[in-house]
């Protein structure tokens, strides 16, 4: 019997069918080949581009005290030799562990003191259940920081690092405990894209996992060894296009912090700095979101003002850890100095008072003041040889009081003043043009420590080293009268010092140049034989508006990164008008609180005292025209360098106290009275 027949129809359709069925599957075989990526790679669509590993390491802190130091941060980074090591300033002019996550999210900052409040709010991490829709996570009272940070007179946007990123970042932490350093996972609006929460030991496995899906993830680890085996497993892991920056978990302490930071991905296992610091080993809290930015590919928005971080030169544990300890005793070391030197002083003056009567009485005035010209060189004899606390109160006080009384031998009042202002300009100056390497480390420096200032001179130096210049050119000057001469070397000089100044290679910037230009302009029209005029007046006032005009000229033509060249000449008016508005919030924060007011009116009487009195005062100059015309200047500088920085009375108060001093030298003439001493 015939098998049945089919349709040739229903044959075709049956053919068809099978032919469709076996292409489809072969072609879905050779996309999945295709698509599948290698072995080593993440199985996902981040496989191919850039992403970023941001781990946090807390210090150990619950030690025994019985027990072994543990390792430090440093020690631990220095462990894993793919890291380029350095250390993150954590804040500016304040701390908190808060502040300084919000600070890394928004890549720039300011000092504490002009937010309304300053502290910030108790931000806390909260998972899962009380996110916002489409988030895993979020950080409560967030909209609180949000309105606290537009309080401030710069563009500060928390959140604004994961806020930059398609798709947010991810943050692995630890279940059970605080996970705060969820903050540098937040976007603009606080939540967390992803979250995972875990046992120590699976920290770096979920952060791997969590890469598959975000580009940025933020990892906590814990203290400890097992943080180390975990940030060791984040380190075999990292991919060739991965930028893995491990830094020390922000502590929960008062005080300012340099905190531990080590990077792979940048190329070279060498020291981190960035040109926000310009300093070898030292790079700011607000460069990691630049530096991640960049490394994605992503557009760094115009607000942040913190900058790429880079590895150069050798991978020196010991030279990053010298430093560190350096900074770490600065601030703890100035007073101390100061009441060293003048507890010195009042010794040397009741002891020749003793042993000479009036004659032994001068003799320690001018001591004194000779003694303080020799302190700004000598400030940079103690950062060189970084001696220990005793020692260098030693050698402060002992030094300045020996080279003073060697000075007073070897040239004649009033000239004496001249050896150490010149060396204590020649000393700056040749350090400046090696990158503050002994500035930094010096009393008398910035302080990297608070975030203020990282290179160059602080306001401190600003008026200083222009006190040092007018009493170099007062005390050298052949001519003691009025003359265009005389006023043409304290023009010239100014010139100069406001060119090292503010060179943002170099120093200090703007406010150095108003501080210079408002000294030497006071000094030149009180040394023009025709006296003040209405021309010469308008020119002195034009002076500073020059300088910063020159200024502007220098900084494009040497190509210098300072603020200046930042904020103004690659900046919007707006950036300009935030500069300003920021500088006079901070100085009327510092005006207006505890002995601030009272310090200041006591300046501004010993000032109106000295010009009152000057014929009496001053009696032993017997009309000395450039001994005047420097104390004007020495006024006008104090004056100048108040109104335009952000330090408040400080410089007002360093001036007045070192034409005080000064003072005290030109009055300890050693000629009986009566006699004038040969010039």
């Amino acid at each position: 019997m015939p098998f049945p027949r089919r349709s040739p129809s229903a044959a075709a359709l049956l053919l068809c069918a099978l032919l469709s069925w076996l292409a489809i599957a072969a072609g879905a075989s050779s996309s999945a080949s295709a698509a599948a990526p290698p072995a080593a790679a993440r199985g996902s669509a981040t496989a191919t581009l850039a992403t970023a590993l941001l781990v946090f390491l807390p210090a150990e802190t619950d030690v025994s005290p019985d027990a072994p130091a543990p390792p430090t941060v440093l020690d631990r980074f220095a462990a894993h030799p793919q890291l380029a090591l350095g250390m993150s300033s954590a804040t500016q002019s304040g701390y908190s562990a808060r502040q300084a996550l919000l600070d890394l999210t928004a890549g720039t900052r300011t000092s504490l003191g002009t937010y309304r409040p300053s502290d910030p709010p108790l931000l806390t991490f909260t998972p899962a259940a009380a996110a916002p829709a489409g988030a895993a996570g979020r950080i409560t009272l967030w909209p609180a920081a949000v309105r606290r940070a537009a309080t401030a007179p710069a563009e500060i946007f928390p959140g604004l690092l994961a806020g930059s990123i398609p798709g947010g970042a991810g943050y692995a932490g630890v279940a059970g405990q605080e996970n705060l350093e969820a903050i540098a996972a937040a976007g603009r609006d606080g939540s967390v894209a992803a979250v995972s929460l875990g046992a120590p030991t699976t920290v770096a496995a979920r952060a791997q996992t969590l890469l598959r899906d975000h580009r940025l993830v933020v990892a906590s680890l814990t203290p400890g060894a097992t943080g180390d085996r975990e940030l060791g497993e984040l380190i075999a892991a990292r991919r060739p296009d991965e930028l893995l920056i491990a830094t020390q978990a922000p502590p929960p302490i008062q005080g300012p912090q340099l905190l531990w930071m080590g990077i792979a991905g940048l190329g070279r296992p060498g020291g981190l700095t960035s040109a926000t610091t310009h300093v070898p080993g030292v790079v700011a809290g607000i460069d990691v979101l630049p530096t991640v930015l960049d490394h994605l590919g992503i557009a760094v928005p115009k607000a942040v003002r913190g900058e790429s971080i880079t590895a150069s030169g050798s991978r020196d544990v010991a030279g990053i850890e010298a430093l560190s300890n350096r900074l770490g005793v600065i601030g703890a070391r100035r007073t101390p100095a100061i009441e060293a030197f003048f507890f010195t002083w009042l010794g040397v003056v009741l002891l020749a008072g003793v042993l000479r009567d009036r004659r032994g009485i001068a003799y320690g005035m001018r001591l004194g003041g000779l003694a303080l010209t020799w302190l700004p060189a000598l400030l940079l004899v103690t950062a060189a040889i970084d001696p220990s606390r005793q020692a260098e109160l030693l050698t402060i006080a002992g030094g300045a009081f020996g080279l003073a009384a060697l000075t007073d031998r070897l040239l004649r009042w009033p000239r004496g003043v001249a050896l150490p202002a010149i060396v204590g300009l020649l000393f700056y100056a040749v350090d400046l043009a090696n990158h503050s390497h002994l500035v930094i480390r010096s009393l008398l420096g910035p302080s990297p420590r608070s975030g203020s200032r990282f290179y160059g001179l602080g306001n401190e130096l600003e008026i200083a080293l222009t006190l040092l210049l007018l009493f170099a050119v007062a005390a050298t000057l052949p001519r003691r009268e009025r003359s265009r001469g005389g006023a043409l070397a304290f023009a010239l000089g100014g010139v100069v010092l406001a060119a090292v100044m503010g060179s943002g290679r170099l120093g200090a910037d703007v406010g150095g140049v108003f501080t210079v230009a408002g000294g030497a302009a006071v000094a030149t029209l009180l040394m023009l034989p025709g006296g003040v005029t209405r021309r010469a007046l308008g020119i002195a006032i034009l002076t500073p508006l020059a300088g910063l005009g020159a200024l502007a000229l220098l900084e494009l033509a040497t190509g210098g990164n300072g603020h200046f060249t930042r904020n103004v000449l690659h900046g919007s008016g707006g950036d300009l008008v935030d500069t300003v508005k920021r500088r006079y919030e901070v100085a009327w924060s510092i005006v207006s609180h505890n002995y601030a007011p009272m310090l200041t009116i006591l300046c501004l009487l010993a000032i109106a005292y000295a010009l009152r009195y000057r014929h009496r005062v001053y009696a032993a100059l017997d009309g000395d025209a450039v001994w005047r015309a420097c104390l004007g200047g020495g006024v006008g500088a104090s004056i100048a360098g108040t109104l335009f920085n952000d330090s408040g009375v400080t410089m007002l108060f360093i001036g007045v106290v070192a034409l005080t001093c000064v003072t005290a030298y030109l009055r300890g003439a050693p000629s009986p009275p009566g006699e004038r001493a040969s010039r």
